[in-house]
């Protein structure tokens, strides 16, 4: 599941990046030369936000269906439910 996290960082760490050079004051021919290389970048990588939608619901769902005992020793019901999960 940390390697879920990592992805999804390093995924707003890019789209954060994205908007702040975008959205800093700068001549309009580099911010021209600028959307036109961001679009090139992403008409190829737009399977990244389905993909992080994927992870946040997978990150979700595991962590709504993990293992929990309601006393300090587990039940055999309570490690079935877990392991079916």
């Amino acid at each position: 599941m940390a390697l879920q996290w990592l992805i999804l960082a390093y995924a707003v760490a890019a789209e954060a990046a994205i908007a702040i050079l975008l959205t800093i004051p700068s001549p309009k021919l580099l911010k021209n030369r600028l959307v036109s290389l961001v679009s090139l970048i992403l008409q190829p990588a737009l399977f990244i936000v389905p993909f992080a939608g994927f992870q946040l619901l997978d990150i979700y769902w595991k962590s709504e269906h993990r293992l929990m005992c309601t006393s300090e020793i587990c039940t055999a019901a309570e490690r079935d439910r877990y392991e079916k999960s």
